[in-house]
């Protein structure tokens, strides 16, 4: 009977892997072609594709607070679903529609989606491999799966279906609405291993007393407004230097192919024998270096290896952002604390990318964005650093390590 618990849990683990795989071989078929389909195809100008791109973070927040209560009320195969097949109507409002009103929705659509469904997978990964798994390797497998995604979605979309173009978004729709079906079936019902329980909206109250979650929250609004800054300055400079933009989108599949090989033995060998704001410090280092390199950058080798910078960086910050607030929270209501932590990264990319585009409008020849981006990356790593010495949090990551221990 155990073994064959274990054994279903882990092929739920297996579902979720799997629907991280398919969300980010949809969405990484749009984003690092978006900004240039709104510019060449729609017309846009740089400043209103920075406003579009910046009003799904601002429902993100709100529909992330939202989902991982219901997750946590009435289980995540529903909310999931839903989720999925928002995100798939989003995706071809973008190729469908024709005017700036239109593709703002759509981006609130969008917006609304992700955020139902962000921290209930989080939340469900979580749960069913606290018992068995380190959640550190367990989110280090996520981020394998969401880049075998991403590699997929560069080579489907320039190499099948040829750059920007409508056929883009109406096949990743397509996608999102084949994992609604998959969530629908092949999860559990209800909460899995945990029991679904009414937690009360006051709930968000009570957990924004945490002192510690409230400052490592406050901390990730700046490393999602830093990080979130590769989806729209590389596109928008591959746009002004390459003389097909959208090659730009097989930046994103090498980058996804490194972590799928290196995310094992940099989580092993680094990230799990460290202090976990350590590790966040370090990866910002590379974010800001990544970024600020492509100010240098003339041809496509150059924004290639500012990917690569880049992609390092992002290898230390995911699983460790992921498991440290799984460490932080409480089983009970650990959709909660995802959905919290969805709402903080929804303000600190909604604010990055509303920057990162009135930046981007000076021009991308110009140092100032790039300049900007890499010292502030130096400005939030030395925050970080900071906090492995403020004894409230050391108290907490000690604690659930002994626990972890016994």
């Amino acid at each position: 009977m155990v073994f064959s618990h274990l054994k279903t849990r882990r092929s739920h683990i297996r579902v979720l892997l799997l629907g991280v795989l398919l969300a980010h071989l949809g969405t990484f078929m749009v984003v690092p072609l978006l900004p240039i389909f709104l510019k060449v195809e729609k017309g846009l100008s740089i400043s209103e594709i920075g406003f579009i791109l910046a009003v799904s973070p601002f429902t993100f927040q709100i529909s992330s607070l939202l989902g991982g209560w219901l997750a946590d009320l009435i289980g995540r195969r529903i909310i999931l679903t839903v989720g999925a097949w928002l995100n798939a109507a989003a995706i071809s409002g973008f190729a469908f529609f024709d005017q700036i009103w239109m593709y703002f929705l759509m981006g609130l659509l969008s917006g609304i989606a992700v955020g139902l469904s962000a921290p209930s997978t989080k939340a469900a990964i979580a749960t069913l491999a606290d018992q068995d798994e380190n959640k550190t390797t367990v989110f280090s497998l996520r981020g394998i799966a969401a880049n075998a995604g991403i590699v997929s979605a560069g080579i489907l979309s320039y190499f099948v279906l040829g750059g920007a173009s409508e056929l883009i978004f109406y096949v990743a729709a397509g996608l999102y609405i084949m994992l609604g079906f998959i969530n629908l079936f092949l999860l559990p019902r209800g909460c899995g291993d945990a029991q679904c329980k009414s937690v009360p909206l006051r709930s968000y109250a009570e957990i924004l007393k945490n002192k510690t979650f409230l400052v490592f929250s406050i901390v990730s609004i700046f490393i999602w407004a830093l990080y979130t800054q590769l989806s729209i300055s590389l596109p928008l400079r591959a746009e002004d230097i390459l003389p097909d933009p959208s090659a730009v989108s097989l930046i994103w599949t090498i980058n996804a192919f490194i972590v799928i090989i290196l995310q094992k033995p940099i989580s092993a060998l680094f990230i799990e024998k460290m202090n976990p704001m350590f590790a966040l410090a370090i990866g910002m280092l590379f974010i800001g270096g990544g970024l600020g390199s492509i100010y240098f950058s003339t041809n496509f080798s150059w924004l290639i290896l500012s990917g690569l910078i880049f992609i390092i960086g992002e290898m230390f910050i995911m699983p460790t952002m992921d498991a440290t607030i799984s460490r932080m929270a409480t089983t009970q209501m650990i959709g909660v604390f995802f959905g919290i932590a969805s709402f903080v990264s929804g303000i600190g990319e909604g604010a990055g990318k509303f920057i990162g585009g009135q930046l981007l409008s000076l021009g991308t020849s110009t140092s100032t964005p790039w300049i900007t981006f890499a010292l502030a990356s130096v400005i939030i790593s030395g925050m970080i650093a900071w906090l492995t010495f403020w004894k409230p949090l050391k108290n907490v990551l000690s604690e659930t390590t002994r626990q972890k221990r016994k």
